[in-house]
């Protein structure tokens, strides 16, 4: 009797022990994650030698909501970052457009904002475009590898069209070089761009919009679904705190 009372006893404790370990989860004993990001303002860059933008200030808030330390964050070009993020479990990489093709390479936190991405080109230019075939025979800056060049493409824009950089500087120098007739960029981006560099802004203009993307943190796709939820979870009960992050820097209200 008293064999088959301990076993009972050791059954329920058992069940009762994996239930526990799979539906709570300490924020504290989520593991270390890298971080990868480019620099790309308002969501990311640097200023007086320290990580700034929307998307930082937002990631340090999921922190610090989760009762984690801060993790390591790597300001790397886009590329680079999207290949390590692929291949190397318990990275990240912010911040990514949320795009059909990239879908299920990743797990995906957000969104942290919307954007709308246009082309850009110079006043003295006067571009007039009717229609999408009328742009195509331009030559454009784009980010390599980044959601710039991947919406070009899908709207059908030729490669060898395409001047591939890897910063949103690189791409304005080109412009403002005539080496290129357009550039492609966030409108934010853009404006915050040439407060960043005491550019005039007047002298430029949108001349065509492309498409209007959810920007997110994407996780390797071998990180835990426990993380994913745990990030997800600080997302959203941060909102409030994210909205003043946004005002903060100036993000128009068709970009949230």
């Amino acid at each position: 009797m008293i064999y088959y009372s301990l076993a009972f006893f050791l059954f329920i404790f058992s069940h009762v022990a994996v239930a526990i370990a799979e539906n709570s989860i300490k924020p504290n004993t989520l593991p270390q994650v890298t971080f990868y990001t480019e620099s790309y303002p308002p969501a990311n860059y640097t200023k007086d030698d320290k990580l700034v933008g929307i998307s930082i200030d937002s990631l340090k808030l999921m922190w610090v909501e989760q009762g984690i330390p801060e993790q390591e964050i790597s300001m790397v070009p886009w590329a680079r970052g999207y290949r390590n993020v692929l291949k190397t479990p318990n990275t990240a990489l912010f911040t990514m457009s949320r795009t059909p093709a990239r879908e299920h390479l990743f797990k995906w936190v957000g969104p942290l904002f919307k954007s709308v991405h246009v082309l850009v080109a110079k006043k003295s230019a006067n571009f007039k475009f009717e229609n999408l075939g009328n742009v195509l025979s331009y030559r454009v800056a784009t980010i390599q590898g980044d959601i710039s060049e991947i919406s070009l493409l899908q709207i059908g824009f030729p490669d060898f069209n395409m001047a591939k950089v890897k910063s949103l500087e690189r791409a304005f120098a080109m412009i403002q070089s005539d080496r290129v007739d357009m550039m492609m960029v966030s409108v934010h981006g853009f404006q915050h761009l040439t407060k960043l560099l005491n550019v005039d802004p007047s002298k430029y203009e949108q001349v065509w919009q492309v498409n209007q993307v959810g920007n997110y943190i994407a996780f390797n796709i071998k990180t835990s679904d426990h993380v994913i939820q745990s990030y997800q979870q600080a997302f959203e009960n941060t909102a409030e705190q994210r909205m003043l992050i946004k005002q903060n820097y100036n993000l128009p209200k068709v970009e949230y």
